[in-house]
């Protein structure tokens, strides 16, 4: 038996240490053998720092993707460089984009990707809804200054790279080890159905920045194609829980999050 601690949308960066270790202790409390964070664990200039030391203090293996949140006040590409380099150098921190497929047990297997929104559910271009996103990531913020659709280009170039890697993770995870289940980790919503505000499904004007279409698309290739895997999906970024059984076996589950008060979404039993 295996058990995972499902988190997201830590933002440990508005805690102070003391706060945080508090929580870590949560986490030692629970027991669970393998964490998994499923993006916005704090931003750009401390989450090197705050995940050196979540994993100091828990000493058990940390899988992760990174969340809209984690790349603030910096690039995506500084910041994946930084993940990379903690993967490769910090022993049980494993950035899942990084690393391909992974083998939890003889059948189960975890593949991960960053995900970003990508504007193609709701109404993009008469939404009025203005996110940090475009201002907060030097990426972003650099094709703002030229347009709304340069903005919505961008968005849909990185969300569309995140899905043909997960997909191709996944292939080689199946084709590689032949799994019963496949747990896909990554931060943005893939279905208008489970991005939810105050219970009811997000509006056409937060739906571009709520949820990936191209992520979306690529679990209901693999769970069509590979009916016999069951896929569980887990994601974050809304701050609103919410669960969706797509196909029989195809189940998303999204983790609700308060700033300031971080905790543990799920224990999973494998």
């Amino acid at each position: 038996m295996m058990k995972l601690a499902f988190l997201t949308d830590l933002h440990l960066n508005f805690l102070e240490k003391q706060e945080r270790i508090e929580f870590y202790q949560t986490v030692i409390e629970s027991s669970v053998d393998i964490v998994l964070i499923s993006g916005d664990t704090a931003e750009a200039p401390s989450i090197h720092e705050i995940l050196v030391e979540m994993k100091k203090a828990i000493d058990k293996p940390i899988y992760f993707v990174l969340g809209n949140h984690d790349f603030y006040r910096s690039s995506i590409r500084d910041v994946r460089e930084n993940m990379a380099y903690l993967t490769k150098e910090v022993e049980g921190l494993f950035w899942l984009k990084s690393l391909g497929s992974q083998k939890l047990t003889e059948d189960i297997v975890l593949v991960g990707t960053d995900g970003f929104a990508d504007g193609r559910y709701g109404n993009y271009e008469k939404s009025t809804v203005s996110v940090n996103d475009s201002y907060l990531i030097a990426e972003l913020y650099q094709e703002k200054l030229y347009s709304k659709t340069k903005v919505l280009l961008k968005m849909q170039q990185l969300a569309d790279e995140d899905a043909q890697q997960l997909y191709r993770d996944i292939e080689i995870g199946v084709n590689r080890h032949y799994p019963k289940k496949i747990i896909v980790l990554t931060h943005v919503p893939p279905f208008p159905e489970v991005c939810l505000y105050e219970g009811r499904q997000s509006d056409d004007a937060y739906l571009p920045y709520f949820a990936s279409k191209a992520i979306g698309d690529v679990l209901l290739l693999v769970a069509k194609k590979y009916p016999s895997i069951e896929f569980i999906v887990l994601c974050g970024h809304t701050h609103h829980y919410a669960k969706e059984h797509v196909f029989s076996n195809l189940n998303v589950t999204v983790g609700e999050a308060h700033y300031y008060k971080p905790k543990i979404q799920d224990i999973i039993v494998l």
